[in-house]
């Protein structure tokens, strides 16, 4: 199992990637930016790209009452969705292109977007890029890391990707080691105050931090 598999407020099975450390930089990040909480009267708009066996997505869901919207094209994840049962979370069950990301994003926009160890999967990544910018006023991206240019899976896209995000405004809020022994990846965080104190402003729905 690539990924933890989350139910209903606890881990079932423990997957090979770090799951747990990600989801709290993440959480605390979003506590950092004034998102509401569970027990708040707002909620907030969650893309996630790449859904896996959607631990992300059901946690936020759980945890911050947001509205999720997972992407993810593997079988399993139709099972892990119906087991959690929990209304705050939609699934589009099938790839999607760079394309089709930006057909999305002229017609929607999410509070925050994911796309954790996705990227390298598109051909036209720098589409991709442009596209989860659009779609999101935070985004969290996890590319590969830079020695997975030696032999990870669609390393020859690691250097260009990373290249052109570090370009952005952004902070890096943990590493964690790809399956692969080579290196660890960032969680790198766009938008909202990230990046030396540039970007775009907190989402609309947000309460100043």
């Amino acid at each position: 199992m690539y990924q933890d598999v989350w139910v209903k407020g606890r881990r079932i099975i423990k997957g090979e990637r770090d799951c747990e450390g990600r989801y709290a930089a993440i959480r605390h990040e979003l506590r950092r930016l004034g998102f509401p909480g569970k027990n708040g009267d707002r909620s907030f708009t969650v893309l996630d790209i790449g859904a896996a066996s959607g631990y992300f997505s059901f946690r936020l869901a759980e945890e911050f009452n947001a509205r999720v919207t997972m992407i993810e094209s593997s079988p399993a994840i139709v099972k892990w969705w119906k087991k959690n049962d929990n209304p705050n979370v939609a699934l589009i069950r099938r790839a999607v292109t760079a394309r089709e990301l930006l057909e999305m994003a002229k017609r929607e926009r999410y509070d925050v977007v994911l796309a954790l160890s996705v990227l390298h999967h598109f051909p036209d990544f720098e589409r991709a890029v442009l596209a989860m910018f659009r779609l999101g006023r935070v985004v969290f991206i996890e590319p590969p890391a830079q020695e997975e240019a030696e032999g990870g899976y669609q390393g020859h896209r690691a250097t260009a990707i990373l290249q052109l995000l570090v370009n952005r405004p952004h902070r890096v809020l943990t590493h964690t080691p790809n399956l692969r022994g080579l290196g660890k990846r960032p969680l790198m965080v766009f938008g909202a105050d990230a990046g030396h104190g540039r970007g775009a402003k907190p989402p609309d729905n947000a309460p100043t931090p």
